[in-house]
């Protein structure tokens, strides 16, 4: 029985070990993802593209580590780190027009990309309260029918728990962006 335990033990001291040089890359990974999202909020297109760069290769390293134990695709701070990258790739996809796909190697779940989309939609908002004006109207008219895209997808699906509240987000952030877009023809 003693040896069975000390195996066992040794066994899960190895799972948790992997488990946390993940858990340390995937924190990189969202900070790196956030200064893009930041970069992006201020127009610094170069730097940001660089920070998601960076995030791919450390989910490079992640993808060595999992080879060891697959199962750690399944925790939570590997998928918020994916959330995070899809939401900073969205949005720099968004704002320069490019075509910018996934990689391959970077292991994406449905939930991490309806969950990224929809922070996207925040980010919108917050770029459409730092320039809302009207000469900026056609970019914020542009905004607030991508966001209106998102909702209309996502009304297709009866969501339940953190799924539901991303979708009552992008509900809110389309209520935002025609508040701001009703104000300025106001004051057209």
């Amino acid at each position: 029985m003693n040896n069975l335990l000390k195996k066992s033990i040794k066994k899960y001291q190895k799972v948790q070990d992997l488990a946390y040089g993940v858990q340390k890359l995937s924190n990189k990974i969202r900070t790196k993802s956030k200064e893009a999202i930041a970069l992006l909020r201020r127009d610094n297109i170069k730097e940001s593209k660089k920070n998601i760069k960076e995030t791919e290769e450390l989910f490079k390293l992640i993808n060595k580590i999992i080879k060891k134990n697959r199962e750690l695709l399944n925790q939570s701070f590997y998928k918020e780190a994916v959330e995070e990258y899809i939401e900073a790739i969205t949005y720099f996809n968004f704002l320069t027009s490019s075509k910018t796909k996934i990689p391959d190697f970077i292991k994406v779940g449905a939930e991490e990309i309806i969950s990224g989309t929809c922070d996207f939609t925040g980010e919108l908002v917050r770029r459409a309260v730092t320039i809302a004006n009207l000469k900026n109207l056609q970019d914020l008219t542009l905004y607030q029918k991508a966001v209106e895209n998102v909702a209309q997808e996502l009304t297709k699906v009866g969501f339940r728990g953190k799924l539901r509240q991303k979708y009552d987000e992008v509900e809110r952030n389309l209520r935002k962006l025609e508040d701001i877009l009703y104000d300025i023809k106001l004051k057209k």
